[in-house]
């Protein structure tokens, strides 16, 4: 039987909404998650404003093109959305799949000198050499701070710390995203725990941390492997997400 991906596409992007939610990783009604169409760099896909999270839809979902047109899903896009999204998607191709969210520990170490410490945890370690600080330019409402973050975003970054703000995790897909977002907020939070001890902190050496960064790129299969069991989770607790 064909696989229509367009549609799967939207099903696994309505799924991260929904996962998001469950794990903590939303904030009201705000935030966004956008994926390109597959096949198309002049496309994506973006969650319409207005609803919760949690009851997220495939439904809820929009095409948009470049200039902002709407060509496919009913309601509007969040005008810092679309302005964040476009910016990424149109300097960087390969940025297929781009969360944003203000989960509580990565903003946390966000609003700290010195950010994510990729010496700290093995789950830090994942993101060594791939992250990027930018400092808070105000809410994303017009086209010049998406492309001023567009811009600055290199082919290697997989995270992007907003200072005073939030994060983006930039994946090659939805499973890929989502499995950066949810290894980035556990280092962040075993950062936050450890720093709030007020003892000193153990940092892996150098060559520890490189040869764990190199262990954590693998070929997807873990990344898929763990978003299906996401979404087997969400068909139990929330489900409905493909409607």
């Amino acid at each position: 039987m064909k696989v229509d991906v367009v549609r799967q596409a939207k099903i696994d992007l309505a799924a991260a909404f929904r996962a998001a939610a469950l794990h903590g990783f939303s904030e009201a009604i705000d935030n966004h998650f956008s994926l390109a169409v597959p096949g198309r760099d002049d496309l994506f896909l973006l969650n319409r404003f207005g609803p919760d999270w949690s009851e997220l839809a495939a439904s809820d979902l929009l095409t948009v093109e470049a200039k902002g047109t709407v060509v496919e899903g009913e309601g509007a896009w969040a005008t810092p959305a679309f302005m964040l999204h476009r910016g990424i998607h149109l300097a960087r191709t390969s940025a297929r799949c781009v969360f944003h969210t203000h989960m509580p520990f990565a903003t946390a170490v966000g609003v700290t000198r010195g950010g994510l410490d990729t010496t700290l945890s093995q789950n830090a370690m994942y993101f060594h050499g791939r992250v990027l600080t930018l400092s808070y330019g105000g809410v994303a409402d017009a086209v010049e701070e998406g492309e001023r973050i567009g811009d600055a975003i290199g082919e290697d970054v997989t995270v992007v710390f907003l200072e005073n703000h939030g994060v983006l995790v930039i994946g090659t897909d939805v499973a890929d995203a989502w499995h950066k977002l949810y290894f980035l907020e556990r280092a962040c939070q075993v950062q936050v725990l450890a720093q709030s001890t007020g003892q000193p902190l153990v940092q892996a050496p150098d060559d520890v941390v490189e040869k764990a960064a190199a262990q954590w790129v693998r070929d997807g299969e873990h990344a898929r492997a763990l978003f299906a069991a996401v979404k087997r989770r969400l068909d139990r607790e929330l489900p409905g997400y493909e409607r």
